[in-house]
């Protein structure tokens, strides 16, 4: 007796392909020191956006910096993304701020947004990724 696969089953393992995470390179530039860490974070709505990332990472500045650019690589399902990058110069794993909450470490987000009397807006850095393989360029500000 032989049997087969349901077909939602077979449906699934079709679809699987589709399913898979797509490579998005975020390169850094405007970067003034060789020192720290560089932290990335990746936001996937306007709620979590500067507060809760679906991703983190970080990678060593001196190690890893070429012509005044640090490059990190993340995979991600198809979907809107806002990414946020801050130079850790102290290395302590936090950025840096003034009292009123200024980033006193070098930042930058997607897009380029700015912040108009506080942090640019989720809607401003939003950026979709597909299937195909994204390069992102993001420049350091510091205030």
């Amino acid at each position: 007796m032989s049997k087969s696969l349901p077909p939602i089953v077979c449906l699934i393992f079709l679809a699987s392909p589709l399913l898979a995470d797509t490579s998005v390179t975020i390169d850094v530039s405007g970067i003034s020191k060789s020192d720290g860490n560089m932290y990335l974070s990746v936001f996937d709505s306007k709620k979590a956006w500067l507060k809760k990332p679906v991703l983190t990472d970080s990678v060593s500045v001196a190690e890893n910096i070429t012509d005044g650019m640090v490059s990190l690589e993340v995979a991600l399902p198809a979907g809107d993304y806002a990414f946020s990058v801050f130079q850790d110069l102290d290395t302590n794993g936090k950025m840096k701020t003034n009292f009123i909450g200024i980033p006193r470490e070098p930042t930058g987000v997607s897009r380029g947004a700015k912040g108009r009397f506080g942090p640019p807006k989720f809607k401003d850095a939003v950026v979709t990724v597909g299937d195909e393989p994204l390069s992102l360029p993001i420049e350091l500000t510091e205030i």
